[in-house]
Parts: C-alpha cells; structure tokens; sequence
C-alpha cells in the first residue's frame, strides 16, 4: 500500500486514538427557531450516530435532574469497509455505551420554564470487522462523542444558548473519502455561543452567534490538512404571520491550517442569505431562502511553489463566488406521516481542494406505522464540484489520474430502517443504506498503480438499544 492506503492499521486502532478519549463532556446546539428556516445540511451517515435514550432515567439531586445511561448494539455487513473502487466487505459488530445527565424534560414539570435547561451527554464506541479480506481481518475502531446543551432564559426576551459537539470518530469528512484503503481518525470540536432578543417577546428576533472548530487528523499522512475556524453570524428574524417567518443573515468565517507543511491558505468565507418559512396550508408547509458566498481566499505567495495543481496564479484563482440557496416543502397530511423533500446548495472547505460546491436533493420520509413502531427512510444526491486542487504529493501519492486539474463527483445515498420499543428501556431496530460516489478521478501511487475514487459501499445492521 501507498498514499493514504497506508493509514489503515490492521487489527488495531490507532493508540493515539485513546487520548481523545478522555475530552468527552462539553456545550451542542442552538435554538429550533434560530436555524428554523434553514434547509438543512448534514452529512449522510453510513453507520447511524442515533441511540436511544429516553427511558425512564434515575433521578439525582431529588427531582432536578434525570440520569440516562445506555448500551447499544450492532451486528451487521458492510459490502465495503475502506470505500473502495474494489469491494472490501466484512461483518461488522458495534457496541456503544452511552450516558446523558438532563434536567427534568417539559412534560414533568408543572407549566413554567425554569431558568436554566441543559443535557450533557457522552458516547464511547467499539467497532469490530471480521473479514478474510488480509487488508481488514480482525480490525478495530474505536470512537467517543459528546453532545451538549445549555439554555438561559429559554423563552424570555434575552435568551443565550450555549453548545457544543466533540468527536473522535473514524468516518468520512464531509463525505470526503480519498480512495482505497482509507481509514482517517480524526479529532473534532465544535464550541458555540448565541444569544438572541426579542423585544417585548414581541414578533422580532436578533441573534447574534460565535463558534468555533477544530479538525484534527491523527494520522501524520493527513496532519497537513489540520485547520481551526472560527464562525460569527448575525441574524434578523420576524413572525409577519402567525405560521410564517422572514428571515435575513450574515455569516462570516475564518478558516486556517496549521499542518507544516499544509498546501492550503488561510480563508475568510462571507455568506449573506434571505429567506423565509411559512405554512402554506394545516398540511403544508415551505421554507426558500437564497443568498451569496464568497470563500474568499488570501495570503497566496506567488515566490514559493504553490500546493495546487493547474494554473493557479494568485488566491482569486482559488475562490469561489457563488449563489447559495435551499429550497423545501413538509407534507403534514396525516398526523403519524412526516415527508419532506427539497433542494440546498452551499460551498464548504475541502481536504482535496480549495473548496467544493454541493448541489444537494433529497426525499426524506418517516411514519409511524403501530404504536412504537416507525419507519424511516431517505434519499439523497450530492452534486458536488472541487475548486482547485491540491497537489498530489500533499495526498501521498504521484499524480492524478490521466493528469486532472478539475475534479467532480455525483454522490448518490439511500438509507432505510425501522425502529420498534419494545419495553420503555428497549428499542429494535434494523437500518440499511447505500452510497455510491461517481466520478472518474482517482490517484496514481509511486508504483504506478491507478486507485479510483469512485466506490459504492452497502451496510446492513441489526440493532438492540438499552437505556434507562
């Protein structure tokens, strides 16, 4: 193996893995109405991060708070582990343990909102293949996750939300995936503020929001490509009907690397977006907003050998300048159906290039079929298109295939399951999903030998989730 196929450590996880392991409690999320009428962009997950954790949960300190510790578990296939043009496939066991600490939920208490709301929890993974594959065979993977929320104030006029997401996680970025034989850890921390006002808790909000993030790679092929961002934004948001929401932002950003030897510069993204959401009928609902986003580049040295490939003169080479936008329509016909379907599109930083810009479309339908019982299923296609590319020697390997400067990619995902709670404290599952990756890029390691990036990867898991 080359490149990056020499990241993947058979029959162990990284020990450095471990020391992220003891950061796990911390601050998540901001208000519903805050990012309500934004269609919303996530990365498709091909192993669930979701567990249940809502049983009963042992109260602490008398009455205040609620404890709810959990086990989850997962047995499976997965067609393709290292996301490769040529299939890997393995069974696959997962056993996560989990835990949260909340504050009493709304309907145990008695009408009023108390000052201070907050749920802190933590998650530590083991991930196990079985494969006669000699690339996989027995490996592990192990991961660690915390989630947590604050709320000052909640439904006051100065309301502040404090929040933060951590991970120590093995999957793709962004759904970046290099090529075969990718195995990345990594390390992320997202720590936010935002504080919003309504004056006279009348039909005005203004908030005005901080975060910042961390990626860390632990492998050193990939340490190039470590960065910290910090994001600011500033929002105006009014309620002109009683089911309708006009909405106007300004978010900016700044990104940098600080990898030695990384070929990306510094950026300063710069998005302004209008939009708004509304209740078009008891059944309908829509959200439009549109925009523009500038990545806006800077400290290029036209001196030193650029890290890009092609004919990259100067950072105005490197940036984009585009519209960004979404659009989205919920149907709300029957009380058990929730089917949503819509269009987004926004640029986001890149390990492989300067940036890339998805076009995104997606179906999403969940139903609760009896009782406890729901079904969920999603489909979602990502038209995404690179900016300028890094050379690559920064990704380990000699060249790009038949020489490309350019790089697009139509991601192609579908993911179906059903969960049923058996008891208050027990829920089954069963999720299946699929993503392919289209595209005719692909590297050339030092022998020569052509790695597609294209790949198309199938997970089957069977799943048993205790929490109490």
């Amino acid at each position: 193996m080359s490149g990056l196929g020499k990241r993947w450590n058979r029959g162990r996880a990284p020990r450095s893995l471990w020391a992220g392991l003891c950061a796990l409690l911390s601050l998540l999320w901001a208000t519903k109405e805050a990012t309500a009428q934004y269609v919303p962009y996530g990365p498709f997950e091909v192993y669930p991060g979701q567990t249940f954790k809502e049983g009963p949960g042992f109260k602490v300190f008398g009455d205040g708070l609620v404890l709810h510790p959990g086990v989850s578990s997962e047995l499976g296939y997965d067609s393709n582990v290292m996301m490769s043009a040529t299939s890997s496939h393995a069974g696959v066991f997962r056993l996560r343990a989990h835990v949260d600490l909340a504050t009493l939920p709304p309907q145990r208490l008695d009408g009023s909102r108390p000052t201070l709301e907050f749920r802190v929890g933590a998650a530590i993974e083991y991930r196990q293949y079985f494969s006669a594959n000699s690339l996989i065979g027995s490996a592990q993977q192990f991961n660690a996750s915390s989630d947590a929320q604050l709320t000052l104030f909640g439904g006051r006029p100065l309301s502040i939300f404090a929040f933060n997401h951590f991970l120590v996680t093995n999957d793709a970025r962004n759904l970046e995936v290099a090529n075969r034989d990718t195995f990345a850890p990594r390390i992320y921390d997202r720590l936010g503020l935002l504080a919003t006002y309504r004056p006279w808790n009348g039909p005005l909000e203004i908030g005005l929001g901080e975060s910042f993030r961390v990626d860390h790679f632990v492998q050193s092929g990939l340490a190039a490509f470590n960065s910290v961002a910090n994001d600011l934004s500033l929002y105006g948001q009014l309620a002109v009907l009683p089911e309708t929401l006009v909405k106007l932002e300004l978010r900016s950003s700044y990104i940098k690397y600080y990898g030695a030897t990384t070929p990306m510069i510094p950026s300063a993204p710069l998005r302004v977006i209008g939009g708004v959401q509304s209740m078009l009928t008891r059944w309908l609902g829509a959200s439009l907003y549109l925009g523009y986003g500038n990545s806006l580049h800077h400290g290029f040295d036209s001196t030193t050998p650029a890290g890009f490939v092609g004919t990259i003169q100067s950072a105005s080479d490197l940036r984009t300048s585009t519209f960004i936008g979404g659009l989205e329509g919920r149907l709300r016909m029957f009380q058990r159906v929730r089917l949503s379907a819509g269009w987004a599109r926004d640029f986001f930083d890149s390990l492989f290039a300067s940036y890339f810009v998805d076009d995104r479309l997606y179906i999403h339908y969940e139903h609760g079929l009896w009782r406890s019982l729901v079904v969920k299923a999603q489909f979602e296609t990502y038209i995404r298109q690179y900016g300028g590319l890094v050379r690559p020697s920064s990704l380990g390997y000699l060249a790009y295939q038949n020489g490309a400067t350019t790089r697009s990619d139509v991601l192609v995902a579908f993911q179906a399951g059903a969960t049923y709670q058996l008891l208050r404290f027990l829920q089954l599952g069963v999720n299946y999903s699929v993503l392919g990756d289209i595209t005719n890029f692909g590297f050339v390691d030092g022998a020569g030998t052509r790695n597609d990036a294209a790949f198309t990867k199938h997970v089957l898991l069977f799943q048993a989730d205790l929490a109490y």
